[in-house]
């Protein structure tokens, strides 16, 4: 069963830049390591137990299922992870709705400390990418794989809301109905000029939201087929605030 968000991507050209961005704004950012199949990353934990990933690729690897997002999408928030204690039971519910994914895959990482993670999940492709969750189950202690360091100069303590950009809101809504076992709830949004569904999750809230006519910026969002997720709203202790794209690597920030 899938019970929160494990973690988000952000993901860019530059890991050290993108690792100097988030330390300016704030967040404690620990050293995380290689996967071996060329992409490499620093972690930013949460107070919630979820984390962020920053994200880059080491050597050129235009076959992994990120490397586009990144070099020809604009990279910023890519995609997103949610943790499940049944990954095959919860794939098998992803692969009914006919989902485009890889079958699971046993993956690893090496912690700069020299210890190795493996963890189970699946890569999500296509018009799904970004938009419906890949899932992660450990082999090894989720505890090594989360970041323990989560006091934030900017003094957030989770994550609230991703807010996705969905181009068929009713596939969407059927696919993660059937995933989460239950029914999203209606929502709007008068800013953006959309409407949408809402799942809460555990201690987080997936928003889908799908523009209701073309004044709307998550129309132009579709039309420049960036990523599909438009908005990360962090819970803060601090000031509540809102961080442009040109401030966050690409990535729409609200601190709440």
């Amino acid at each position: 069963m899938i019970h929160g968000i494990d973690h988000i991507v952000i993901a860019g050209p530059d890991l050290d830049a993108l690792t100097a961005t988030f330390k300016r704004l704030g967040f404690n950012v620990v050293g995380g390591g290689k996967h071996p199949i060329g992409s490499y990353n620093t972690l930013i934990g949460l107070g919630d137990g979820a984390y962020i990933e920053l994200l880059s690729f080491y050597e050129h690897s235009p076959k992994h299922y990120w490397w586009d997002a990144v070099h020809k999408r604009g990279g910023g928030l890519i995609d997103f992870c949610m943790q499940t204690d049944d990954i095959r039971g919860d794939y098998s519910i992803f692969a009914a709705q006919a989902v485009e994914m890889s079958p699971l895959v046993g993956l690893s990482r090496v912690r700069f400390d020299g210890y190795k993670l493996a963890w189970l999940n699946n890569e999500i492709y296509g018009e799904y990418q970004g938009l419906i969750p890949f899932i992660i189950e450990d082999e090894t202690p989720r505890e090594e794989r989360v970041p323990k360091q989560n006091q934030h100069e900017n003094q957030v303590i989770g994550i609230d809301t991703i807010t996705l950009v969905a181009r068929d809101l009713g596939k969407a809504r059927r696919i993660m109905d059937a995933a989460l076992r239950s029914e999203g709830e209606p929502v709007r949004d008068s800013a953006l000029k959309a409407s949408g569904i809402v799942y809460q999750v555990g201690p987080h809230r997936l928003e889908y939201l799908k523009p209701n006519d073309d004044s709307s910026p998550l129309h132009a969002h579709i039309a420049a087929d960036a990523p599909v997720p438009w908005r990360i709203r962090f819970k803060t202790d601090g000031a509540a605030r809102s961080i442009t794209p040109d401030d966050a690597a690409g990535l729409r920030i609200e601190l709440a």
